[in-house]
């Protein structure tokens, strides 16, 4: 064994003298390993080898022995328990699965083995047919890779799902433009005492629950809303919306921005009521209060206005330079009308063909993005409606 790695050891090092690795070879590396990569538990003393852990897990890896999911603290004997039986998570490549590809109804599942009990080795993987009755020969075994929107199925493996009910929207209120406005600091503060964050993920299953969505009018009714300020008012003269429970965007986001849109006016009438409650600045305030005194001056007209305006640049940026979301269904409608076989006889390379479906994946997540944009901005501009009428 130790001959062995010797040699390739000194191959190694004969290789490095001889073949200079470039930058595109760093590249492909990167890109196979992240796009096969799966999570893989191993035990916490094989992950981190402490001091008394070093010898015995690097004499088991000389020796080629299984890793026991459950090792034991080397100084433990054998009637005590383990002192260190916790798995650590590691991405890393799985010879068989990391070949899956990926399908929403899939064919298989992979499971994780702790014991050894189905493969016979302990902390191992295996595929398992997701349904019990056998698959066709010659069918191909896919895994699904979980709830992924195109973003992420886009950059990490290189494709994209055509409809994808796990897409999403990232909105987001640029900082730069924070400092900028007036009252920035005092603004600022509340925020960070409020824990407001600028960045907000929109799932596409929200839109499910708003007023375009594709649940019954009962199953909107139902919802219930827990926003603290959603059952009382400070001064009894701010009602709570009949809307309310049907606003589709995150609460946590809706009171950063009518922290954002706050007029100087109502700083000082915010400033007042938190007063009331023994709100200074030597005191600590709950962030239940600071957001139900904002709600309570402000409402929502300011917010809502605001996340219009957001969405609207968000929808400008994407059809910079690219055109509308017809645009970009008319493109794929002629991507789709292209026989596969003609990308290799028009093109003559076989890169060609990789190079247009890569394409057509952009093309579907940047429709995919704008495609939401216009859904959420529907919503948002009918709340404002709605804000409007009752605040009048």
């Amino acid at each position: 064994m130790r001959r062995l790695k010797g040699s390739l050891r000194s191959f190694c090092m004969s290789m490095n003298q001889q073949v200079e690795v470039l930058f595109e070879d760093f590249l492909w590396a990167n890109s196979i390993f992240w796009t096969r990569a799966l999570n893989i538990p191993l035990p916490h003393s094989y992950v981190f080898l402490g001091s008394c852990g070093d010898q015995q897990a690097r004499a088991d890896n000389d020796a080629h022995q299984e890793i026991d999911i459950t090792a034991k603290d080397c100084s433990a004997d054998e009637n005590s328990k383990p002192s260190n039986t916790e798995s650590i998570w590691v991405e890393g490549l799985v010879p068989g699965i990391d070949f899956c590809n990926h399908n929403v109804k899939a064919l298989a599942t992979w499971e994780v083995d702790s014991v050894g009990n189905a493969t016979g080795i302990p902390a191992s993987m295996y595929l398992l047919l997701a349904d019990k009755s056998p698959a066709e020969t010659g069918a191909e075994i896919c895994i699904n890779y979980g709830n992924k929107g195109n973003e992420e199925l886009l950059y990490l493996y290189g494709f994209v799902v055509d409809n994808n009910p796990d897409d999403y929207l990232m909105v987001h209120y640029p900082l730069e433009a924070l400092r900028q406005i007036q009252s920035a600091d005092i603004k600022m503060k509340l925020l960070e005492m409020q824990k407001g964050e600028l960045r907000c993920l929109l799932p596409r299953s929200l839109l499910d629950n708003g007023f375009f969505g594709i649940r019954s009018s009962e199953d909107k009714d139902s919802k219930k809303n827990t926003g603290p300020f959603s059952s009382f008012s400070w001064s009894g003269q701010r009602k709570v919306p009949s809307y309310l429970p049907k606003i589709v965007f995150p609460h946590e986001f809706m009171s950063t921005l009518r922290t954002i849109a706050m007029q100087e006016h109502e700083l000082e009438q915010v400033a007042s009521l938190l007063g009331e409650v023994g709100y200074s600045e030597d005191r600590e305030t709950s962030c239940a209060a600071i957001q139900s005194a904002i709600w309570e001056v402000c409402g929502d007209q300011g917010a809502l206005g605001l996340l219009v305006d957001l969405l609207g640049v968000k929808m400008a940026e994407l059809e910079e330079g690219s055109g509308t979301e017809a645009s970009d269904a008319e493109l794929l409608e002629q991507f789709d009308s292209i026989q596969p076989e003609d990308y290799a006889s028009e093109s003559g390379e076989k890169h060609e063909r990789k190079s247009k479906t890569n394409y057509r994946s952009c093309v579907v997540y940047r429709r995919g993005q704008k495609q939401l944009t216009r859904l959420f901005l529907r919503e948002v501009e009918h709340l404002l409606e709605l804000s409007a009428k009752e605040q009048s």
